[in-house]
């Protein structure tokens, strides 16, 4: 039985040439199994929100089975697809650094405390998170076909005067509607966030206690 995936890309005018590398390894070395069709998928625009509904828009109306989101500015290994495939569960993601210091988990433990949830060198296998980012993400259609629109959506949240990323609404969403949002703490580990430079994990990690006593301060009686 062949498996349909999309790989969906939300981009602007241009991508960073070390995500266009990952991009063509991992293409190259998926194309490769049998019984697995790739469509790659270009969204351009300026709305994040409205590039990944089109995404996933387009993975149910061309019968995908899976919608792999990449962000135009992520590293990833060659064997990204198949190691998210081989998890089958209908939401996996992997837990990257955000791309400028202080450094910090896009994954969160809780949205009700805002904890952030982290991989560490020993972390392995699959956890569950409150919501994580979209960057690289692999979505089974089920998921779309089960919750309702809009899929993706940037809130303003009256308790934090502020907003919800678009992933976290998704991810927030995905939960009323059955779905678990899973972070593959393994591949976590290989996926860099590029910035000025490439983050990863270990830069998360590094300001760790800095920013868990800041979060314990405000939290923790």
């Amino acid at each position: 039985m062949t498996v349909k995936v999309m790989v969906g890309i939300p981009a602007r005018d241009t991508v960073m040439t070390g995500f266009a590398h990952s991009l063509a390894v991992m293409m190259g070395a998926s194309a490769c199994v049998p019984d697995l069709e790739l469509r790659l998928v270009t969204q351009s625009g300026t709305l994040i929100c409205d590039q990944r509904s089109k995404l996933a828009q387009s993975c149910l109306d061309e019968g995908c089975d899976w919608l792999m989101m990449l962000d135009s500015d992520m590293r990833f290994p060659a064997d990204t697809l198949l190691r998210l495939l081989k998890h089958n569960e209908p939401i996996v993601t992997a837990n990257y650094s955000t791309r400028r210091s202080p450094s910090e988990p896009v994954a969160f433990r809780s949205l009700k405390t805002c904890e952030k949830l982290y991989t560490e060198a020993e972390s392995e296998g699959l956890e569950e998170c409150a919501a994580n980012g979209m960057g690289v993400s692999l979505i089974h259609r089920s998921v779309f076909e089960a919750m309702e629109k809009p899929w993706f959506y940037i809130p303003y949240i009256p308790a934090s005067d502020g907003h919800w990323g678009e992933d976290v609404w998704f991810c927030n969403q995905a939960r009323k509607a059955g779905f678990a949002t899973l972070v593959d703490h393994d591949l976590s580990r290989s996926v860099k966030h590029i910035g000025l430079r490439e983050y990863d994990y270990i830069d998360a990690l590094a300001v760790k206690d800095e920013v868990v006593a800041k979060w314990r301060s405000e939290h923790v009686a």
